[in-house]
């Protein structure tokens, strides 16, 4: 009779096992699958997420895209042949002419023989240059021979130019133009010798 007491007691223990490990199964089972749920919900939302952004990323791509190619057409720009620099364009004159012809050919061009007024700009020049000699649009002042001035009429500090060793010279009285001469550096020639010459056009932007 014990034994049969023993016996029903160990059934019963193990259908009870058995009922509590059905539970903690199914409810880990249940878990695992919320869980599963949630990360496929937060997948889906990431996925709505790098979708909502590339496209709004896109769309301000496409934006700028577009305000560039704006900006480009509305900027002036130099013409074919000219060089531009520093909110300018230069423009070489190839054929040999006096300083006063040389000039007028730039005023044809709607420019000027070129006023420096850096060393940026200086080095840009030297670097377009060959070892040609070239007109600048610097020369003594027609009353007043100690002072130099640019086309557009401003006076010219000779401390602060690109001056060849021991120039300006004057030599004979006559030197009343610059050029860009030995190593690209400023000297005082004769205004009727033959050089190339440098135009310069300020770029203006029609706002």
């Amino acid at each position: 009779m014990v034994l049969v007491t023993l016996l029903v007691l160990v059934f019963m223990f193990l259908i009870i096992l058995t009922c509590l490990m059905f539970i903690y199964y199914s409810t880990v089972s249940r878990q695992l699958q919320q869980a599963d749920e949630q990360k496929a919900n937060l997948l889906t939302q990431i996925t709505a997420i790098n979708q909502t952004l590339d496209s709004r990323i896109s769309e301000a791509m496409k934006s700028i895209k577009q305000d560039i190619q704006t900006i480009q057409k509305e900027r002036p720009q130099c013409d074919s042949g000219w060089k531009s620099f520093d909110g300018s364009c230069y423009y070489i004159v190839t054929t040999t002419k006096n300083w006063t012809e040389a000039q007028s050919i730039c005023k044809s061009m709607n420019s000027d023989l070129v006023i420096i007024t850096s060393e940026r700009e200086q080095k840009f020049l030297e670097n377009i240059t060959d070892d040609s000699y070239f007109w600048i649009g610097l020369k003594r002042d027609n009353k007043d021979k100690n002072v130099w001035r640019w086309v557009d009429g401003t006076l010219h500090n000779l401390s602060d130019g690109f001056w060849y060793k021991n120039e300006p010279s004057h030599r004979g009285g006559t030197e009343d133009c610059v050029d860009l001469w030995k190593e690209k550096k400023w000297n005082d020639v004769d205004c009727t010798n033959q050089y190339e010459a440098i135009c310069e056009r300020k770029l203006t932007c029609c706002v």
